[in-house]
């Protein structure tokens, strides 16, 4: 199927990338109109992450590291310019930086088969998209993150954020969400 996929689309000698590969530099070498409407998405990243009680800011403690981040832009379908702000998990140490990873996963054949059970049954499906999902787990952990770039608080920029709650990148962001979504399915009543 690649093959012929490649065949039928020829190679592009000198793509240009998409915005899910650039870094924070890229922006600042836009022109001032673009870099203020990204600048814009970012500053709603953090507004979102402030309003959630992500992170404090702190002095790193003697003794810890910091892990870092990266923005992870997007352009969505009604061209919204979305900024995201993705912790470098891959720098966690396992009995450091986290303990559990898992989180339980859906299967698929679970979708079907309750599709397939509203189809017989005539019942009603809705789906839904928590926008900011991992924000709502608390982590268990001491976990500290440099300041993201450009938008370092000016006269504070040697403290990092500790963070409180997880955020998109950490191993453990799945299972700190799981934890979250169980404890309120709980409240509400389900077992």
């Amino acid at each position: 199927m690649n093959f012929l996929l490649a065949s039928a689309v020829p190679p592009i000698d000198d793509p240009l990338p998409t915005p899910r590969e650039w870094h924070y530099k890229d922006i600042l070498a836009m022109k001032p109109q673009d870099q203020k409407e990204w600048r814009l998405a970012c500053q709603q990243e953090l507004d979102s992450l402030k309003e959630h009680n992500v992170f404090e800011l702190a002095d790193l403690p003697k003794g810890h590291k910091t892990i870092g981040n990266h923005w992870v832009f997007d352009i969505k379908s009604d061209k919204h310019k979305k900024a995201r702000l993705v912790a470098k998990g891959y720098r966690q140490v396992e009995g450091i930086d986290y303990n559990e990873i898992f989180s339980p996963v859906v299967h698929y054949e679970t979708v079907q088969f309750m599709i397939a059970l509203a189809a017989l049954n005539d019942w009603y499906i809705s789906g839904l998209d928590v926008k900011t999902a991992f924000l709502y787990g608390e982590l268990d952990e001491e976990i500290y993150m440099d300041q993201p770039e450009g938008f370092k608080v000016k006269g504070k920029e040697k403290m990092v954020w500790r963070l409180k709650h997880a955020i998109y990148g950490l191993k453990q962001a799945a299972l700190a969400w799981w934890k979250a979504l169980e404890a309120s399915m709980k409240q509400l009543g389900f077992q």
